[in-house]
C-alpha cells in the first residue's frame, strides 16, 4: 500500500517534467518564424457589396492553420498556395507578420495548371 502514494508521485513529477517539452507552446504575442502554404478565402457581402479578404497559413510540420494578419503590401504579393516564411508574432492562433518587408518571404510559387479547352 505504501508503494501506490510513491508510484504516483513519480508518475506525476515525470509528466510535469515531460509536458512542456512534448506540448510546448509560444507565449502568446512572441516572436515566430513560421514556414506554410498560404490559403486564401473571400467573404462576399452582397448587401454592402463588399468582399473580404481572409488568409491563412497551413503549416505542413505541424498541420497547423493560422489565421494571418498582413499589411496590404504583403496581402499583394500572396498569392494562394504559395509557400512561405513568415516572420511575426503569434497571439491566440492569430500570426501578424512583421510590417518590414522580409515579414514574408516567398519560397515557392504554385505550379499553374493550363485551363480545358472546350471540345
Amino acid at each position: 500500500m505504501a508503494l501506490i502514494p510513491l508510484v504516483a508521485l513519480a508518475i506525476a513529477v515525470v509528466t510535469a517534467f515531460a509536458w512542456p517539452a512534448g506540448g510546448q507552446s509560444t507565449p502568446p504575442g512572441s516572436p515566430v518564424v513560421v514556414e506554410g502554404t498560404v490559403a486564401m478565402s473571400i467573404e462576399d457581402d452582397f448587401q454592402s457589396g463588399r468582399a473580404t479578404r481572409r488568409y491563412y497559413l497551413d503549416t505542413s510540420g505541424s498541420a497547423k492553420r493560422y489565421d494571418l494578419r498582413l499589411t496590404p503590401r504583403q496581402a499583394n504579393i500572396v498569392q494562394p498556395g504559395m509557400r512561405v516564411r513568415l516572420t511575426g508574432s503569434l497571439a491566440g492562433g492569430i500570426l501578424t507578420a512583421d510590417q518590414a518587408d522580409h515579414g514574408v518571404v516567398v519560397l515557392d510559387t504554385p505550379a499553374v495548371v493550363a485551363p480545358h479547352k472546350p471540345r
